[in-house]
């Protein structure tokens, strides 16, 4: 019987990117420290949330503080929307005025603080992506700049190997900070 659970999915998404990174360490730029990938909000799906909220009951006290603290400065810096009830327009305007604040999970040495439980995108980022058969492209400005099609192709992140996700599932993680900090009873 297939696991098709979220957690499933996200051990099959590092279990992937593992692989390339074996196959191919010349086209993956990804490591310790790069933070390329951590800077702009998007979106992430309601499954995440429980994920991060398991990633900040393993900080200590004052490191969930103060990544509390840097998620609720976004949401109101930014007049954060409540991306399930906006407009495409209106969701890509706040896309675009935020494409370079940093992950509020973002140590000061360019490091994911929630590494183990981080979203399905952020485990995903920096490889070439597809739909099936339908090779959508590159991501990462970083890697795969010189790899074959083949390399991309056999490289790629299927789409279809996630959950489909609708508008209404749409999260981003400084919100989805915000929403476990208030179930786990941390602010």
């Amino acid at each position: 019987m297939k696991d098709d659970s979220y957690k499933a999915i996200l051990k099959h998404a590092d279990s992937h990117f593992a692989q390339v990174l074996a196959e191919q360490p010349a086209n993956l730029q990804c490591g310790k420290g790069c933070s390329f990938c951590c800077h702009g909000l998007f979106g992430v799906a309601e499954a995440d949330i429980a994920m991060i909220a398991e990633g900040l009951e393993t900080l200590d006290g004052r490191t969930r503080r103060a990544v509390i603290g840097r998620a609720a400065k976004i949401m109101e810096e930014y007049a954060h929307p409540d991306l399930r009830d906006c407009g495409t327009g209106e969701k890509e305007r706040f896309f675009k005025r935020t494409d370079a604040v940093a992950c509020p999970n973002l140590s000061d040495f360019g490091e994911c603080l929630i590494y183990e439980s981080r979203p399905l995108i952020c485990r995903t980022f920096g490889l070439p992506l597809r739909d099936g058969r339908r090779y959508i492209g590159d991501i990462c400005d970083l890697n795969f700049r010189d790899a074959s099609d083949a390399e991309k192709s056999s490289a790629a992140w299927d789409l279809q190997w996630e959950d489909v996700v609708g508008p209404e599932d749409e999260y981003t993680i400084p919100e989805a900070i915000m929403i476990a900090a208030r179930i786990r009873g941390w602010l």
